[in-house]
């Protein structure tokens, strides 16, 4: 017992040593001078892209929940980086991720909700300031003209005040201004070995909104944005490896919608109750995972996000093991040519 004290009572001056010493000016210098020496050897690395199809959750969340960014998912291969959406918080996850911004190719938006284009002139920004050597395109159904000139006239003085900071021969001001391209359901996208297909996403009254399928070298995912499962969600995910969809959980958020009427928060619990006609119930996604052959499943665009794990439960109620749920920073690997998908959790 006393050797136990004597260990304690050691521990504690040294945790009071180091306290103090942590105080100390010079040894704040040195501590920061290697932290930061750490840091930066980190960003000169460049991020390993396995061969193959490799899909980041930069963001997993909806409106409704808090803990996890909204809409963004990462499409990227050894010679391509696209993005789809680009929701509250998920820039800073982009980040995180280690992923190549000065070569991102271009942004896809699946519909004009502010959750999934509120990031849109932050990802602009990290990418120009990154090096990146060509202007973005921002592509997303009949409307995006209108976003993306509002988004350049808005950061407007933003760039010039960057450019007039930094100089041109770093922040070339052309590459700060971002460009449009407007697609339709059916057409698609020829990016060497990369296909890009946009399909129409059920999602009232929103519409156009667009979903996305890609394929490359064999492997294929579709992303969903926001929308209902129907018949045109069957047909394009026919063969897929992946599919990436938004999920409601009917049980959870028709018993919120109940609790805010009871407590009379009435106008709470209409909007609560109004976004269950335009998202997948989890229900409908499993019934799409045991009825079509889609490899797997990934619940994204959670609503709400669990709070924990009882509801996180919730959304997987009857779902067959190739139903997963998504979360922040994780990332799935498909290798070329294969049918392995490897599920890398942060």
């Amino acid at each position: 017992m006393k050797k136990l004290l004597l260990l304690i009572m050691g521990l504690a001056v040294l945790a009071l040593a180091a306290r103090f010493l942590s105080t100390v000016p010079a040894i704040q210098d040195r501590l920061v001078a290697r932290g930061t020496a750490t840091l930066a050897q980190q960003a000169a690395t460049p991020l390993p892209i396995p061969d193959g199809l490799n899909i980041y959750v930069c963001g997993s969340a909806s409106p409704l929940g808090m803990g996890q960014a909204q809409a963004c998912i990462a499409v990227v291969t050894p010679e391509h980086f696209y993005l789809i959406d680009s929701g509250a918080g998920s820039t800073e996850n982009l980040g995180r991720l280690r992923l190549p911004m000065a070569r991102l190719d271009g942004l896809l938006l699946t519909h004009f909700h502010s959750d999934h284009i509120s990031e849109i002139y932050e990802v602009n920004l990290g990418s120009w300031v990154g090096g990146r050597e060509q202007p973005i395109t921002v592509m997303g159904p009949q409307g995006v003209g209108e976003i993306v000139d509002g988004i350049n006239a808005t950061y407007n003085l933003d760039r010039i005040y960057r450019v007039g900071h930094h100089g041109a021969d770093l922040l070339a001001p052309e590459l700060g201004v971002l460009q449009h391209q407007s697609l339709a359901a059916g057409q698609t996208i020829e990016d060497g070995e990369l296909r890009i297909t946009a399909y129409a996403a059920e999602h009232p009254p929103i519409e156009p909104a667009l979903g996305y399928r890609i394929d490359y070298r064999g492997r294929s995912v579709v992303v969903s944005g926001d929308g209902n499962v129907n018949a045109v969600t069957r047909q394009i995910v026919d063969g897929a490896d992946l599919l990436l969809h938004d999920a409601l959980s009917l049980p959870f958020v028709t018993t919120l919608s109940k609790s805010l009427a009871d407590a009379g928060q009435t106008r709470q619990a209409q909007i609560v109750t109004d976004v269950i006609d335009y998202h997948a119930s989890t229900e409908s996604l499993v019934a799409l995972a045991n009825e079509t052959n889609v490899g797997m499943v990934a619940f994204y665009h959670l609503v709400p996000v669990p709070p924990n794990a009882i509801v996180a439960d919730m959304f997987l109620r009857g779902a067959p093991d190739k139903v997963t749920m998504t979360e922040d920073l994780m990332w799935f690997e498909l290798p070329a040519d294969s049918k392995d998908i490897v599920i890398h959790k942060p």
